[in-house]
């Protein structure tokens, strides 16, 4: 899960995340958790996992339903880069069909090359 060490929380987000925060300074703000404007504590801590019960991105700690826009668009980036990846070399091996499912395309590569058997 996304270590929250050094950002700010608002009380409520460290509490649910079992963070440790610096109590003596406040600042006001908006919680890089959950974006609400309050007054926020900086995290010194973070635990291994959340605080039980509590439903969050494993990846971020964003609360489910809350999930930040940058976290989906990140994750969305990372999935694209692939897919190009993918393309480029099914393209340098010149096989690459654009109206099929690149996982069939891909099967076919490596069963050419006889690293896959069929299942």
């Amino acid at each position: 899960m996304k270590d929250w060490s050094g950002k700010e929380l608002c009380f409520e987000c460290a509490g649910k995340l079992g963070a440790n925060i610096n109590i003596g300074r406040k600042i006001k703000g908006r919680c890089h958790r959950c974006h609400s404007e309050q007054t926020l504590f900086k995290v010194t801590d973070m635990p291994v996992l959340p605080v039980a019960g509590e439903d969050v991105c494993e990846e971020c700690g964003h609360p489910i339903g809350t999930h930040a826009a940058s976290c989906r668009s990140s994750e969305l980036k990372v999935l694209l880069n692939e897919r190009q990846d993918l393309i480029r070399l099914l393209e340098d091996e010149g096989v690459y069909q654009p109206d099929e499912p690149l996982v069939e395309q891909l099967r076919r590569l490596l069963q050419r090359s006889g690293n896959v058997q069929r299942h």
